[in-house]
């Protein structure tokens, strides 16, 4: 198969977009999952792309777009956000060539490391990933619920949540919050979010001091979501789900990592079930991960 790779343009984007969705669907189907029903959105793509283009890349045959890798770098942070191959030319190299063209990103700027979030039950990437030095550091489980059934059972936290201003007012405290939590500022992250990339954000606050952070989409999903080290993450969490409720979605959703053990528990108790594990892989650890639930595998 002849096989031609080249940076990313906007006009490629749906199409790339829509071989994530068939790779991700034949993936989650295979292992009794369910197929997503449409492909994921471009806007954050797009973003990046306006932002710099050297992160994104398609493979391509005679027949179109095969391939999509699509990484983002946060100072010296660089991170795979999407690397798909479309089902039918899998196991012939490209995801290596691909990943191999993103990280060049990572090279050119001096990245001090690099991480993915992927599914867990996807051995084959994980072996990808493992021989490009990133290695499994935390589990991490998509946890749904039904709204009506959390609302039961969610008792007041004791704090309060207000809503975050449109950036760039919010930027300096949103930034120490995340290097507390992460070790590093989400500055690109939190101007696509709080410039329309997000149903709503909120502030997450006890005795007028900041607990933490969340965004809040309009179909209820929770994340990301940061919590500062002196407040009470079951209470943080517990506040931005009350959050999500008001929304008047049908049903909540948010990524929990495995070592947040008492938001589990209490998600757990709140009626959440796991509907998708996932693994996040880096070249060194990083994060405190008992105080930060990313968004979405894509996005962290």
């Amino acid at each position: 198969m002849n096989i031609t790779y080249r940076r990313a343009t906007a006009d490629d984007l749906e199409e790339a977009e829509r071989v994530v969705q068939q790779a991700g669907n034949e993936l989650r189907v295979r292992h009794g999952g369910r197929a997503a029903p449409a492909p994921p959105s471009t806007a954050f793509p797009k973003f990046c792309l306006a932002d710099g283009p050297d992160g994104l890349w398609v493979a391509e045959n005679g027949d179109g777009i095969v391939g999509f890798g699509f990484s983002w770098m946060s100072g010296a942070f660089w991170f795979l956000s999407q690397l798909f191959v479309r089902p039918g030319t899998q196991a012939q190299g490209i995801g290596q060539a691909l990943l191999s063209k993103t990280l060049l990103q990572a090279e050119r700027n001096g990245a001090d490391n690099r991480a993915l979030i992927t599914f867990a039950y996807n051995i084959a990437s994980t072996g990808l990933y493992l021989k490009n030095g990133l290695y499994p550091r935390e589990p991490l489980y998509r946890m749904a619920a039904p709204a009506q059934i959390v609302a039961q059972n969610l008792a007041d936290s004791g704090y309060e949540a207000t809503p975050i201003m449109p950036w760039p007012e919010s930027r300096e405290w949103l930034a120490a919050l995340g290097a507390e939590v992460l070790g590093l500022r989400r500055d690109l992250h939190h101007r696509f979010m709080l410039g329309g990339g997000a149903a709503r954000a909120v502030r997450i606050e006890r005795a007028g001091r900041p607990a933490g952070y969340a965004y809040i989409s309009a179909q209820g999903h929770v994340g990301p979501l940061a919590i500062a080290d002196d407040a009470d993450a079951r209470a943080v969490v517990a506040t931005a789900l009350r959050g999500a409720l008001a929304g008047g979605t049908e049903r909540v959703s948010m990524v929990v990592p495995g070592r947040a053990d008492a938001v589990i528990a209490m998600a757990a108790a709140l009626g959440f079930r796991i509907e998708e594990p996932y693994v996040l892989m880096a070249a060194r650890p990083f994060g405190k991960w008992g105080h930060y639930l990313p968004s979405s595998p894509g996005f962290m």
